[in-house]
C-alpha cells in the first residue's frame, strides 16, 4: 500500500441515531445515517428533512401542484361511527351527527369532518368533536344521569329504547333530546393514540370548547335558519368570518349552546310541556359566551365601518336569536331596535356574500312583520321597515325558514298596520272595514301553488320527499291563518262577514295542519299558524289538540318562545274561561302587554 493512502472505511455517526431512517430515505430507498434530531445526508442535499416520527397529514386537503392538482388526498375524512341502529324520522326531522375519530394508531393518522358539508367547506372543523345526535323516547332517569357531566368528556350518542329501563318515566311517541353518557362505555384500545387531531387552520386558535360549539352550528342549528338545509345554505357561511370577527363567533357559541341547553333537558312526564334541567356546563358557556357578546358590542358600534355592517348586523340578528331560544320575551326587543337603526347604514355588499344579507335582511323583516301583528301600538313611522318594499326584500329568500309567499306577508303586515288605526276625521270606521275586507279577500283567493313550485328540487336532499306537497301545505295554513288573523284583528270585518265564514276558515285550517306530517321538515314554519288557531278555538278537545301540536313544535325546535306562545295562550283560555267580554283576542293580547315575539 502506498504511503499516506489511507483506507477508505464506513463512517461510523457520532452521537445518538435513531432506530429507523428518516422518512425521506425511506421514500427514495437510500442508506440513511439515522442521526439526530435530522438526517444528515438530508441536510446534505438542502433537502427538509421530515424526521423519524409520524407523519400527521391534512385529510381530505386539495393538492395545489403536482399531477394531482385539484384532487382531494385518499386518506379517510372520518373513520366509521360506532354501528347502531337506525331510528326512523316518524317525528322529526333527521340530524347531522359529528362523528368522533377513533384511537389514532401508531402507523395511520385520520381526522374526522362534520358529514353534513364537505370537507371543503369553512365548516370543516375540528375533529375529536363530540357526537351529536337526536335521541329516540329518552327516559327522565337516563337524562338525569349526564345532567351535570363535563362537556369535554360526554359524547351525545343515539339511546335506543330497549326496553331494559322499566322505571323510568315513558316520553311521548319520538320524543327527542341531547342524552350525556360518559366515555365509560368506549373503552380505549390498547394502542397508543394522539389525544389532539389537526384541524383546519382558520379554527386551530379556537379552543376546544368553542370548536365544539361551532360544529353544532354547522351541523344542526343551521337548519333551523332556512325551509331546506341545501349545501349552499348562506348561514353556514357565517363560520368563515369567526376567526376574524370574536363577536361574531362568542354569539354563534352562545346559540348554539343555549339550543343544545334546551334540547337536553328532559320532559317531566309525557303528557308534559315542561322540562328539567339540562347540564349546567351548557348554560354556564351560553351566559358567558352572551355577556362577552355585549361587552363587545358598543365597540363594534363605534367601529363599524371597519368591522362591516354585514357582520355588526349577522351578530345582532343571531343576539336575537339568543333571546328568542331563550324564552322569546322582553330582552329581544332591544336588540331588534339596533338591527333597525343599523340597516339603515347598511352600504354595498362587502365582505359577505350577497345571498347571506339577502337572508339576514329578510329575517329581521319576517320577525318585524310577526312582532307587528300583536305589538299594542303602532310601530315608528321613521323605522327602516316602514321605508321599503316588503315584497322586494322578502322575494329573494325563496329558501326562507318560514316558508311563506311575501305576498302573504305583505298582507300580514298591512293588516296588521290596519287593525292599530284609529278612526279620525281623515279615516272612518267604514274606510277601515273596507279596507280589511278587500285584504281578506286577497288572502282568501291568493293561489300558493305557483309559490310552491318556485324552488329548484335539484338542490334538495333526496331525503325529503314531496317538497313541493310540504311547502304547498305550509302556504295554505299561512294563509287560512292570515283569514283568521284579519277577521279577529279588525273585528268589523268579521261582522261585516259573519261567524260562518270564520268557522269554515278555521275547520279548513284545523283539516290542513292535521295533513302535515310530524316529520316535515317544514313544521317548524307552522308555528305563528298554531297559535292563531289556538286563540280561535273554543272547545276543550281543540285546546288539547293545540296542546299537543305545541309539544310536537318544542320536539321539533326546542327554542324557547313557544313556551312564551304557550303561556300566552294558556292566558287567553283562561280569559275565555272567566267568562271576561273579549271583542278581540288579538285586542285582549296587547292589552296584556306580553312583548313576546312568535317566530
Amino acid at each position: 500500500m502506498a504511503p499516506g493512502r489511507k483506507k477508505k472505511g464506513k463512517k461510523v455517526p457520532s452521537g445518538p441515531v435513531a432506530d429507523k431512517p428518516c422518512h425521506n430515505c425511506r421514500r427514495r430507498r437510500l442508506r440513511c445515517d439515522r442521526l439526530l434530531p435530522h438526517c444528515a445526508k438530508c441536510e446534505g442535499k438542502g433537502a427538509d428533512c421530515l424526521g423519524y416520527s409520524q407523519i400527521f397529514q391534512w385529510t381530505g386537503a386539495v393538492a395545489s401542484r403536482g399531477r394531482l392538482a385539484g384532487q382531494q388526498s385518499s386518506a379517510a375524512l372520518y373513520t366509521p361511527a360506532r354501528s347502531t341502529t337506525g331510528h326512523s324520522r316518524a317525528s322529526l326531522s333527521s340530524v347531522s351527527s359529528i362523528s368522533s375519530n377513533s384511537p389514532v394508531s401508531s402507523s395511520s393518522a385520520s381526522s374526522v369532518a362534520s358529514p353534513s358539508v364537505p370537507s371543503s367547506s369553512p365548516a370543516f372543523i375540528a375533529p375529536s368533536l363530540s357526537q351529536v345526535d337526536e335521541v329516540t323516547e329518552t327516559s327522565e332517569a337516563e337524562s338525569e344521569s349526564g345532567s351535570e357531566l363535563d362537556i369535554f368528556n360526554d359524547q351525545y350518542v343515539d339511546q335506543q329504547d330497549n326496553g331494559d329501563d322499566n322505571d323510568a318515566t315513558p316520553l311521548a311517541s319520538g320524543d327527542t333530546q341531547l342524552v350525556c353518557t360518559t366515555n365509560n362505555s368506549y373503552p380505549l384500545t390498547s394502542e397508543t393514540s394522539t389525544p389532539w387531531v389537526l384541524v383546519d387552520p382558520l379554527y386551530q386558535d379556537i379552543t376546544s370548547n368553542h370548536r365544539q360549539y361551532l360544529a353544532y352550528f354547522d351541523a344542526r342549528l343551521s337548519r333551523d335558519f332556512v325551509a331546506y338545509d341545501m349545501p349552499d345554505n348562506p348561514f353556514r357561511n357565517l363560520l368563515k368570518f369567526t376567526q376574524a370577527h370574536p363577536l361574531l363567533r362568542q354569539v354563534i357559541i352562545a346559540a348554539s349552546a343555549t339550543h343544545m341547553y334546551n334540547r337536553s333537558r328532559p320532559w317531566l312526564s309525557s303528557d308534559s310541556l315542561d322540562r328539567g334541567l339540562g347540564p349546567r356546563n351548557l348554560l354556564m358557556d351560553a351566559l358567558e359566551a352572551k355577556h362577552q357578546v355585549l361587552r363587545m358590542l358598543p365597540s363594534a358600534l363605534q367601529s363599524i365601518e371597519s368591522t362591516g355592517g354585514d357582520i355588526v348586523l349577522a351578530a345582532i340578528l343571531f343576539l336575537i336569536n339568543v333571546e328568542l331560544i331563550e324564552s322569546g320575551k322582553h330582552n329581544w326587543k332591544a336588540h331588534f331596535d339596533g338591527a333597525d337603526k343599523i340597516m339603515k347604514l347598511l352600504g354595498p355588499v362587502s365582505d359577505v356574500d350577497e345571498s347571506l344579507r339577502d337572508y339576514i335582511v329578510s329575517d329581521c323583516f319576517i320577525y318585524y312583520i310577526l312582532d307587528s301583528t300583536f305589538r299594542p301600538t303602532a310601530s315608528d313611522s321613521h323605522s327602516y321597515f316602514e321605508s321599503c318594499e316588503a315584497l322586494q326584500v322578502l322575494g329573494k329568500t325563496t329558501n326562507s325558514y318560514y316558508c311563506c309567499p311575501p305576498e302573504l306577508l305583505e298582507i300580514m303586515l298591512i293588516a296588521a298596520r290596519l287593525s292599530n288605526t284609529k278612526p279620525d276625521e281623515v279615516v272612518s270606521a267604514d274606510m277601515v272595514t273596507a279596507a280589511g275586507a278587500a285584504l281578506l279577500d286577497r288572502a282568501r283567493n291568493f293561489d300558493v301553488l305557483p309559490w310552491a313550485q318556485e324552488i329548484n328540487l335539484s338542490n334538495i336532499p333526496s331525503t325529503e320527499q314531496d317538497p313541493v306537497l310540504s311547502r304547498f301545505r305550509a302556504a295554505t295554513s299561512h294563509r287560512l291563518a292570515i283569514c283568521l288573523y284579519i277577521l279577529h284583528a279588525i273585528p268589523s270585518v268579521r261582522t261585516w262577514v259573519g261567524e260562518d265564514l270564520a268557522d269554515a276558515i278555521f275547520a279548513e285550517l284545523h283539516h290542513v295542519l292535521c295533513m302535515i306530517p310530524d316529520d316535515d321538515i317544514n313544521l317548524k314554519a307552522t308555528t305563528w299558524v298554531t297559535f292563531v288557531f289556538g286563540a280561535c278555538a273554543r272547545t276543550p278537545e281543540m285546546k288539547d289538540w293545540v296542546t299537543v301540536q305545541i309539544k310536537k313544535l318544542m320536539i321539533e325546535s326546542p327554542w324557547g318562545f313557544l313556551y312564551a306562545a304557550r303561556d300566552a295562550l294558556q292566558m287567553l283560555w283562561s280569559v275565555q274561561a272567566e267568562g271576561m267580554p273579549m271583542t278581540s283576542w288579538v285586542q285582549t293580547l296587547r292589552d296584556l302587554h306580553m312583548d313576546f315575539l312568535i317566530v
